[in-house]
């Protein structure tokens, strides 16, 4: 069900009256959400759009579901907000919640025209397609936090490796610990790329140069492009960091191999000598 004023007909507040104020909260797992898994699971959900998924708990209450593992509820009661996180949280395949990744939006219905103001959207009234162009803006912002903040986790874990490089010529600590270090920069690098995939354009702005403004007032809001851009530098260093990493241990193992051979050579020099010219 996608047609706009008859999903969210009861939020509907046309131009001139007194502003509505609804609150909204964005919270994020570790693992992707299955649409319909959760459908199958959760059917006492009345759903207002399949794809993405957007739900009416109960009357003048939604949330948006991202596959990429955010939820934003919309004017959404204590209730409500622990009933869903729950329900998330036993959904298999959807993770736990990052406690780290969480933020909040007010929106202001009634204005005399659609804008974004810090920590604030006003809109004339609401639909549907604003209903997800909004989510998905708040979604991606607390996606990128959690981002950020396994991105900073990999890098601080590289920082001792580097340090040892630079003033002491040497890879510290142990060979395992450091091929621990590079895997999850690895399982780090792989999740950002695949999570920085779905910072497209929502279609709903394909077809509306008003919904394309407004995408792009919440995309400059949120900082979305300046931090994916400084989370593809950390990337790309990690990558760098690991490949650096592995390359001086795949020297150190050649090494070790070498003097390994040269061992056994002296060791046959020394068993052929003292067959031929044994000692008397």
């Amino acid at each position: 069900m996608d047609s706009d004023a008859l999903a969210l007909r009861h939020a509907l507040r046309p131009p001139g009256m007194a502003a509505e104020e609804v609150l909204l909260r964005a919270e994020y797992f570790q693992g992707q959400i299955d649409y319909r898994a959760f459908c199958a699971r959760y059917p006492h959900y009345r759903v207002l759009s399949t794809n993405p998924l957007v739900l009416e708990p109960e009357t003048g209450t939604w949330v948006y579901l991202a596959r990429f593992g955010a939820a934003v509820l919309w004017n959404a009661s204590p209730a409500v907000v622990a009933s869903l996180l729950h329900d998330l949280t036993e959904l298999p395949g959807t993770g736990a919640r990052v406690e780290a990744a969480r933020d909040d939006l007010r929106v202001r219905l009634g204005a005399e025209a659609d804008r974004v103001d810090f920590a604030e959207v006003w809109l004339r009234e609401l639909t549907l397609d604003k209903l997800k162009i909004i989510s998905l803006a708040l979604a991606q912002s607390v996606a990128l936090d959690s981002v950020e903040a396994e991105v900073s986790q990999a890098m601080a874990r590289f920082g001792p490796v580097v340090t040892a490089l630079r003033e002491e010529g040497r890879l510290v600590p142990g060979q395992k610990e450091l091929l621990r270090t590079v895997g999850f920069a690895m399982a780090v690098r792989a999740a950002v790329l695949d999570t920085l995939t779905l910072f497209d354009d929502p279609p709903e702005t394909w077809e509306s140069e008003a919904l394309a403004h407004l995408d792009g007032a919440l995309f400059d809001q949120f900082d979305l492009e300046e931090r994916l851009s400084a989370v593809n530098q950390k990337v790309a260093y990690l990558q760098d960091a690991g490949a650096t990493v592995l390359d001086v241990l795949a020297h150190r193992k050649d090494q070790r191999l070498e003097w390994i051979i040269i061992v056994l050579i002296l060791v046959e020099v020394v068993l052929f000598v003292w067959k031929e010219f044994p000692l008397k």
